[in-house]
């Protein structure tokens, strides 16, 4: 309306009009408003929040208001919450319990399982620290009998959902990662990549490599490269991706091996954001930067590099995650050596018969130097996003400039002292 009066137009076959209705089992009739005013108070008398922060505010405290009842905490979901304050019009929170059966199954799973399927909040106790067998569950309905036939029809479903999540998990242990690695073989990683078996026999020789610069136990590095992948044809990450690496590290454990190994297979993701924590033990920085160093080297071999618009295999945020645990752990490390070492790697596993930039083979693009030029794009690549990392941290510009300008230096730690020190 503008000034009281409707502004008629049509919109997908519409009409517009002074007329609204309110929520589709808590109002009745039609809903009549002049103003915006007057509609969003009209709709709030219909039990429809128009607001979506308010909703979101809603959900938000009574669920943690439910959870401190029975002396829980709600586990923070800043994605959920947003997403379930789009789908109700009158968010009710009601609290609901998970068998006592599904409670020996990785919470991980169990919270996957609740968010991804029925957009559940998982509750924690905070003198353990560890997941409560209770959910909380947004309902779009004022229930009569204060919500029990909703809870239970919730229960019901989760337990069809986590019996399926749970018999995956009994399933997965009957098999050791290392019997799986074979299976890789039958992952594509990409086409002109090879397989997922041909980036482990890559990763797990870089990070042989690097832990001996950094210090770290090669062999444990090895293995635990060598098993980082495996995980991926389990059932539980075949239903939920986003757990790759926290269930090798489950898987790891269970089939005996040490924690070094476990955790490393874990980490070496890591970090999957600007926020998320990166890798402090040797073992799992070995694997984190040789995973990464990988990706890296390969997408740009087969001319896969990101453009202005377009980063499709995310090695902006893989040479950020280098950078990020390289200065963190403050180990000094020759990016140019290890590039170039690792180019040889995908040259002599991977690429033996994929055409490259000029379709000759590895040893004739070796000869024909496209490999020098192929390291020297990475390098740039690293220095671009170290200059980025550092104007992101308020450092000057120009002081960026005059270190960066001076050249001939691939060791990070160093390249970033230099600036702190002007």
């Amino acid at each position: 309306t503008f000034d009281g009066e409707v502004v008629p137009f049509e919109f997908a076959g519409v009409q517009s009009g002074s007329t609204t209705r309110g929520h589709r089992f808590l109002s009745q009739g039609e809903i009549f408003a002049r103003r915006f005013e007057d509609y969003e108070a009209a709709l709030k008398a219909g039990h429809v929040i128009l607001d979506p922060e308010e909703r979101r505010e809603i959900i938000l405290h009574d669920a943690k208001q439910k959870a401190f009842a029975l002396g829980l905490e709600l586990i923070a979901d800043e994605g959920l919450l947003n997403e379930v304050a789009g789908l109700a019009e009158w968010p009710v929170v009601l609290v609901g319990t998970i068998e006592d059966q599904f409670m020996d199954v990785p919470p991980e799973i169990l919270q996957t399982s609740m968010r991804t399927h029925q957009k559940y909040f998982s509750l924690r106790d905070p003198k353990t620290g560890k997941m409560a067998n209770r959910f909380a569950v947004v309902a779009n309905m004022i229930a009569e009998d204060g919500g029990k036939e909703i809870v239970a029809g919730n229960e019901r479903v989760l337990r069809a959902r986590l019996s399926d999540a749970k018999f995956f998990w009994d399933q997965d242990r009957k098999r050791t990662l290392e019997s799986r690695v074979d299976d890789l073989k039958k992952i594509v990683f990409h086409a002109k990549l090879g397989t997922q078996y041909e980036r482990v026999e890559r990763i797990e020789a870089l990070a042989g490599e690097i832990a001996e610069k950094i210090g770290a136990d090669v062999r444990k590095a090895k293995r635990a490269a060598r098993l980082s992948k495996a995980d991926l044809t389990t059932g539980v990450v075949g239903e939920f991706p986003e757990l790759q690496g926290v269930m090798g590290r489950y898987y790891a454990l269970h089939d005996g091996e040490g924690s070094d190994v476990a955790d490393a297979i874990r980490d070496h993701y890591k970090p999957v954001g600007p926020s998320d924590a990166v890798p402090n033990a040797p073992v799992s920085i070995a694997v984190a930067l040789a995973d990464k160093l990988d990706q890296l080297a390969g997408f740009f071999a087969i001319d896969e590099k990101p453009t202005g618009s377009s980063d499709p295999y995310a090695l902006r945020r893989a040479a950020l995650g280098v950078i990020r645990i390289i200065l963190n752990s403050g180990h000094k490390l020759s990016m140019g050596d290890l590039t170039r070492k690792h180019v040889g790697y995908i040259g002599e596993i991977s690429l033996r018969a994929i055409p490259l930039a000029l379709q000759s083979k590895p040893s004739e693009r070796l000869a024909s130097g496209i490999e020098n030029a192929l390291i020297y794009e990475l390098m740039q690549f690293f220095t671009d996003r170290l200059k980025v990392a550092l104007k992101e941290k308020g450092t000057r510009h120009d002081l960026i400039d005059a270190v960066f300008s001076l050249g001939n230096e691939d060791d990070l730690v160093r390249l970033v002292a230099r600036v702190e020190a002007l």
